[in-house]
């Protein structure tokens, strides 16, 4: 009995069922931009932009590749647009998805594009007409180089999950549209990628999408995306500036709730993730979001539909004074 319970005692800390990424880090390349194809029934692949304005709005758009229902989903999300908040989701079939790679251009359908590799000058356009008329055309002015961890696959319970952060920091600029009412605008932007061989809900029961935005040349930021599965394991990885310096990318090792181990079976009230570097500091927020956003609903996924499925996916979004980190923006998503 004692040689058994040793055993099991060993074994429960012999392996983690998320394995990093296998190499050193990187630079971002061109096939890191485009698609991963997998043949997983389950398989899906998305494009995340974040965006906080200078005028105090917010704009969050997604490009989604889904195998399981064999179309391609396209969503944008403005909060607190000239005193108003809306969103439209629209879904096509895959082969409107378009990949030019001697351009480096993803087309869909001629009303959604991802322009030019991402750094300078990539520029995302969403165009749509239901309900309303809507329009983002933004541009990035500058970008902070992406920094990718090997071949940015991490392997979760035997399922891959791939993770780049193309654009951890960013200006941008460019048109922003709701009805008639289409204004030039100027801001900062995030953009990361990223895909799995199953349900992304099956693989993680929260995901933190963190970005800092300030001109503050010297002062201190964290961006990157950060997630944690139904057994509370962090796995994801954010690229810090430490006073003015860029600092090499950081993984999460624990996040914490008032200070005992996050539970993931719910969204948290206070955040604290530790990293794999003692010199990169903890990121402690409270959780009080601005807007609670409805993923399904918005793509037009009907209730019994999304009720089979196991449930609503929910964005919430808010924004925390940090120390050291300044004023981050965050995104934090599940069921």
């Amino acid at each position: 009995m004692r040689i058994l319970l040793i055993t099991l005692f060993l074994a429960s800390f012999a392996f983690s069922a998320v394995n990093a990424p296998a190499g050193s880090v990187r630079p971002a390349n061109a096939n890191d931009f485009f698609r991963h194809p997998q043949n997983a029934k389950n398989y899906s692949e998305s494009w995340d932009y974040v965006f906080v304005l200078d005028n105090g709005a917010k704009a969050y758009v997604t490009y989604t590749w889904m195998n399981s229902s064999n179309e391609i989903g396209t969503q944008l999300s403005v909060w607190n647009f000239m005193n108003k908040s809306t969103s439209i989701g629209r879904k096509y079939p895959k082969e409107r998805f378009k990949e030019d790679k001697n351009t480096n251009l993803i087309n869909i359908k001629d009303e959604y594009k991802m322009e030019r590799l991402p750094g300078v000058n990539h520029r995302v356009l969403f165009t749509a007409d239901k309900n309303g008329k809507y329009f983002l055309d933004l541009k990035f002015t500058s970008a902070q180089a992406a920094q990718i961890p090997g071949d940015g696959v991490f392997d979760v319970d035997g399922q891959k999950y791939g993770l780049y952060v193309h654009i951890p920091y960013g200006r941008v600029e460019g048109r922003i549209g709701i009805n008639g009412d289409t204004i030039a605008v100027k801001g900062y932007g995030y953009m990361d990628h990223s895909w799995t061989t199953d349900e992304a809900t099956n693989l993680m029961a929260r995901s933190f999408v963190l970005n800092t935005t300030s001109l503050d040349r010297k002062a201190s930021k964290v961006a990157g995306r950060v997630n944690v599965t139904s057994k509370g394991e962090p796995f994801g990885y954010v690229i810090p500036v430490v006073e003015g310096q860029l600092a090499e990318l950081a993984m999460p090792t624990q996040i914490l709730e008032k200070g005992s181990n996050y539970n993931p079976k719910k969204f948290p009230s206070n955040v604290e993730i530790k990293w794999n570097k003692e010199e990169i500091s903890p990121l402690s927020f409270t959780a009080s979001y601005q807007e609670k956003y409805a993923v399904l609903a918005n793509l037009g996924v009907p209730k019994i539909a999304i009720s089979m499925s196991g449930g609503e996916i929910f964005h919430l979004r808010g924004r925390s004074k940090t120390e050291p980190w300044g004023r981050v923006d965050w995104v934090i998503s599940g069921k």
